[in-house]
């Protein structure tokens, strides 16, 4: 009778995991986890291939109707579009004088004369405000010392016969 006691179960007695088996698990879970990361970044990777396929598409068939488009163009749109790129290419041109005075100027400022002089190295600017410190304050925006301009008050009077009592100013702005 003692080869029954062997085989009979013994619930009482705790089984230890095999270490082999832990690692093994371990390892298949690691690599499962891998190839699914592996997937979704590749997943990722063709979504952005496919957008950037249909932004090129997109991309090409703008420049394709635009191509069309300048081709039915009459001789009158061609000087018409010409005359616009010529403006936007003197945009880039203008001188710095004329780029600093935009930037000085104010809304409750008007300009009712603007001449330059000496090919484009000064100015002289008829103005007109309400106020007499628009024009002070206009002036003192040109001599800021990163503006590299010098801008005077030449004159200033009240503009006679207006009921409003509207300042005109001569200022000369000159490049440093």
């Amino acid at each position: 009778m003692a080869g029954l006691n062997r085989n009979t179960p013994d619930f009482g007695k705790r089984k230890t995991a095999n270490p082999l088996a832990i690692a093994a698990v371990l390892l298949l879970l690691a690599v499962g986890l891998l190839s699914a990361w592996r997937e979704w970044d590749v997943a990722a990777l063709r979504s952005e291939v496919t957008q950037l396929d249909d932004r090129l598409a997109n991309q090409r068939m703008l420049h394709e109707r635009e191509l069309r488009r300048m081709q039915a163009q009459s001789p009158e749109e061609r000087k018409v579009d010409a005359l616009l790129s010529a403006q936007s290419a003197e945009d880039r041109l203008r001188p710095k004088l004329l780029r600093a005075i935009e930037q000085a100027w104010a809304p409750r400022i008007a300009v009712m004369n603007l001449k330059i002089e000496l090919a484009g190295k000064a100015a002289s600017l008829e103005l007109m405000t309400a106020d007499l410190s628009e024009i002070f304050a206009f002036a003192a925006r040109m001599n800021e010392p990163d503006s590299g301009m010098r801008a005077t008050v030449m004159r200033h009077g009240i503009k006679s016969g207006d009921p409003n009592l509207a300042t005109m100013a001569t200022v000369r702005v000159e490049l440093r």
